[in-house]
């Protein structure tokens, strides 16, 4: 029998975060991990073919195997650049942890 790794599939949207534990096989690649998961019955919009993935916030290939303990991430397109986001908010003096001065 094959050796058995752990590994974490998480995918958020603004309302909903799912993060699955799963065992899989060593040498089990990205994609085919998403699949084994499910996620895509909670998540139905996605496209499990072409979605953009990461570990532990660094985007990866689809083709990469997976290592015991990675946490798989889905990612979904941004609708604002962060960064802009961040500029647009300290304008705005609404930045969490501004005291007001």
């Amino acid at each position: 029998m094959a050796e058995q790794i752990e590994v974490q599939v998480a995918c958020a949207r603004p309302d909903r975060q799912v993060v699955r534990r799963l065992e899989v096989p060593a040498g089990t690649r990205a994609r085919a991990a998403l699949r084994l998961s499910g996620i895509d019955a909670l998540f139905p919009e996605i496209d499990l073919d072409r979605c953009p993935l990461g570990i532990w916030g660094r985007e990866i290939s689809g083709e990469r195997e997976l290592q015991a303990g990675d946490r798989l991430e889905i990612y979904r397109p941004l609708h604002k650049d962060p960064r802009l986001a961040r500029r647009e908010a300290v304008a705005k003096g609404t930045v969490l942890g501004r005291t007001g001065r």
